[in-house]
Formats: structure tokens, sequence, C-alpha cells
């Protein structure tokens, strides 16, 4: 069965990285083109972090030639598209994560460790792996789903969803071509990571998100996304990530890379009194797209679980930007809220009682929704597949 095709949005950032490297070792998939946007860093330098992760790639295969084995697709004859995308939200203030990610979003290893930085050059100059598209990101995405089949190709965000929300919204005739989109972001039934409500994907274009969202309620594509809830509980020890040549055997240019910038993650973790383990949130993602291929039918692969979720999107909260605000009041009533309600406050019903009568309209109850990722085939199967298709190790 011929690969199925994926355009990835991304802000690399630490874990982005490992999740982009995993695409592009699964045969299932196949990179059709990448599009860098603003998040853990600014959308210029997430776009010098693809070419220095393609870079080492590069390294990689000259110091082991064995190792282009591993990423069949990676060649200079079959040039990934990749392309800079938006450098701030469709609305609101820009945040971006250098707090965690450090300035350049790759724990700053452009100062730490330049032996990992190819030498300067601008985007449209010749790339060993990467052919450069003098597009916007969204406009790029847009053009690949034109030229493809509908339903063919799928777009796997890990970022803030601003490339894909402009895409949709400029042309939704075309974007309603896309398989799927599936995203990493958003925070249900758990905490946030950036503020005690948001996951920072989400929070740093809320409006994105929730433009989205309400597209995907009429209809307009599917999309599956990974909240916290299902990429937390999903660790691998640094102890598997990291190479530092302790035992004696030299880790490879490929390990030495992502080594660099993950050895900053695993100190920041241990200031705050983490579990030695990284969390892997955008590798959960590409993990679903390997595996269900941009598959429009209910039926998933054998692990996988999803589940439409009736939420709303802050987007202006103070203290609450980005939440995913869930009713939990039971009343099936989304986030209405009653004093506003003209048409119950006429009948003097509440919402509960209407329901009751079943003088409730459930055409909202029918709607296609959000699915969130409920279910995966689990951790320790992530692990052998992470750890066996990017870095050959045997689990």
């Amino acid at each position: 069965m011929a690969p199925h095709k994926i355009i990835i949005d991304t802000d690399p950032g630490v874990d982005d990285v490992l999740a982009i490297l995993l695409a592009l070792s699964s045969p299932e998939v196949e990179v059709a083109l990448i599009t860098a946007v603003f998040g853990n860093t600014h959308a210029p330098m997430t776009f010098d972090n693809l070419l220095k992760m393609y870079y080492n790639l590069g390294l990689e295969f000259a110091a082991f030639p064995e190792a282009r084995k591993r990423f069949p697709l990676v060649s200079s004859e079959n040039k990934t598209l990749v392309a800079i995308g938006e450098d701030g939200p469709i609305g609101g203030e820009k945040h971006v994560a250098t707090y965690f990610h450090g300035p350049d979003g790759l724990s700053n290893i452009s100062e730490t460790h330049p032996e990992f930085s190819p030498a300067p050059s601008k985007p449209e100059d010749e790339h060993e792996f990467v052919k450069f598209v003098p597009r916007k990101g969204w406009e790029a995405i847009l053009d690949v789903l034109r030229a493809e089949p509908e339903g063919t190709v799928s777009v796997v965000a890990l970022g803030p969803l601003t490339n894909v929300a402009w895409a949709a919204r400029e042309d939704p005739a075309t974007f309603a071509r896309v398989a799927e989109v599936v995203w990493m972001g958003g925070a249900l039934d758990v905490p946030g990571n950036t503020s005690p409500v948001a996951e920072f994907n989400c929070f740093a274009d809320p409006y994105a998100f929730a433009f989205l969202a309400d597209e995907v309620k009429k209809g307009a594509f599917r999309l599956v996304f990974a909240p916290l809830d299902i990429t937390s509980p999903h660790m691998i020890p640094f102890s598997d990530l990291l190479h530092t040549g302790e035992g004696g055997e030299k880790p490879t240019p490929l390990q030495a890379f992502t080594t660099s910038f993950l050895t900053r993650v695993r100190g920041l973790q241990a200031k705050f009194g983490l579990p030695d383990a990284m969390e892997m949130h955008d590798p959960v993602a590409v993990w679903y797209a390997i595996a269900n291929r941009g598959s429009r039918s209910p039926e998933l692969a054998a692990g996988w679980a999803v589940k439409g979720r009736q939420f709303a999107v802050e987007r202006n909260g103070e203290m609450t930007r980005g939440m995913c605000v869930v009713d939990r009041r039971g009343t099936g009533e989304e986030t209405s809220i009653r004093t506003e309600d003209e048409e119950l406050k006429g009948s003097g019903l509440t919402k509960e009682s209407a329901a009751k009568l079943g003088k409730e309209d459930k055409a909202a109850d029918s709607s296609p929704l959000p699915l969130a990722i409920t279910g995966t085939p689990g951790t320790p199967e992530l692990r052998r597949l992470l750890l066996g298709r990017v870095f050959g190790t045997a689990v």
C-alpha cells in the first residue's frame, strides 16, 4: 500500500523534532510538506530548527550510510517541501514558549552547541533534503490539498493552529479536501501546562482552535486532537533518549543532536520535581496519523479510541485564555448562559426541564464534534516504535 501523504504544521520545539523524525522514519506516511509556525519560539527560528534537524540527518547518513534505511523518503532526489508560516496568532496577543524551549526553541543549542547548526543560509538557498516554497505556510497547505486527490492528505498540526485556521478560512472549499486534521493540543479534564487551565498550543492561539472547532461542528472537515489528557501519561525515560557516551559507546550524530536539546529539558523537569521522563505530546499525534493513515472511517486501528467532545474555547480570559471549557453540569447545555437564553426566559423553563419534556432541540447533539483521542496501544508500544524507528534501538 502506498504511504499516506501528510502535511506537518509545526513549531519545533523539542518534542516536535522527535515527532517529525518519527514521521520521516515511518513507511506508512509520506511527508509532503512541512510548514513552520510560531509557538515554541518565533516562526523564523522554528524554520531554522527544521533545517538543523535535516542537517543532522545528513551527518547521520554520512557517518552511518545504513541509517538511510530508517528514513527511506529523506533524500536529495525526493526533497520535502518546506514553508514559513505565521509568526503570530489570528487574534489576541502573541506568546511563545521560550521560557521552556529556550530562545531558539531547541534549548538554545544555537549558542551552546553550534556544531549542530548548518552554515548560515537563506530559506530560498539550496538545501540537501528540503525545497523551500516561497509562499505563506497556509498557502502552501492549500496548494498541496489542491494538487492531490480529495481525502488523500492529512494535516498533522503540532503547534498553534494558526496556519491551519488561515487555510480553512481563506479557501474553505479547498481545505475541505483534507482527509482529516490531527492536532496535538488542548486540555479537557486535566490541568493545563502553560497555565492552570490551558495547554500551550491552545493558549498560543485560542482564536484558531475556536474557529476550527466551529467549522468541524458545521461538518466542514474532521478534526482529531490529542489533548494533554492522553499525551501526558505517555512518557519515555530520559535514560532511553539521552546518549551521553558514558557507557563507552559514542553517540551517533543524530543521537548527539537530540541529546543536546533534551539534556536541558531533563534539568528543567528535575528542578520542577517532575518524573525523569519526557512526555511524548507531539509524538502521540504523529503516532495516531501513522496508525490510522487518514481514514475517515469510524473504525480505527487496534488499540486506538476517540470520543466526540463538546466544549468551548476561551479566547479572552485574563486567567483562562486557551481553556477548553467543558460544561460539567450534565444538562446538555453545551456552554450556554441561562440568563442570556431569551427562549428559556420567555418559557419559564430551565433547559433541564425542557429536555425532560422532550422540547429540547437535539440538533446540536447530532452535529459532528472534534474527536479527542482517548485510547492508544500504550506507552510501551510508542517507546518501541519511536526508539526503534528513529534511533535504530531495539527495545
